[in-house]
């Protein structure tokens, strides 16, 4: 009996609260991910980041998120706001080529869009879920223009 009392207070945080908290730590684990030293495989820890985020604020919303549909959003959201953000990702992690100072460049201008597009990413799906939406009428053409303000919005806080 205590045991479900236990359970029944943590399921008590609302869904908003819980995409809240997953964003929040999203994005630190983003940025974290920038400081990979290896070129590329930093991009690749951004991108497992954000497509955990995505699966758990779906799961927080209800939703059972198909992997494959996940990652597939994860390189297409990620996709529209690269060229947006003037190639930051790539930019800031080709800089580790660079010998010495390079590596601190490159993970400082990769936390600066990881941490950026991990919450725009965050907040586009929350709104979605917000509205009604699933994971099945999830359409990136759609929100296109809503990622890029929650992202320039992003980074301007973070400057």
């Amino acid at each position: 009996m205590v045991v479900e009392a236990t359970v029944n207070e943590v399921n008590t945080e609302s869904a908003q609260e819980q995409a809240a908290r997953i964003i929040a730590s999203s994005v630190k684990w983003g940025a974290a991910a920038s400081i990979v030293p290896v070129p590329y495989l930093d991009l690749v820890g951004l991108g497992a980041v954000q497509y955990s985020m995505i699966r758990d604020i779906a799961r927080a919303y209800g939703q059972e998120p198909q992997s494959e549909m996940v990652r597939g959003l994860v390189s297409t959201l990620l996709g529209t706001l690269t060229p947006f953000a003037a190639s930051g990702a790539l930019v800031g992690s080709s800089l580790k080529f660079i010998p010495g100072g390079g590596s601190l460049l490159g993970s400082v201008s990769l936390a600066a869009f990881g941490s950026a597009a991990t919450y725009a990413i965050g907040k586009t799906f929350v709104r979605h879920f917000e509205g009604g939406g699933t994971m099945d009428n999830f359409s990136a053409d759609a929100i296109k223009e809503d990622l890029k303000k929650d992202f320039s919005k992003a980074k301007k806080e973070s400057a």
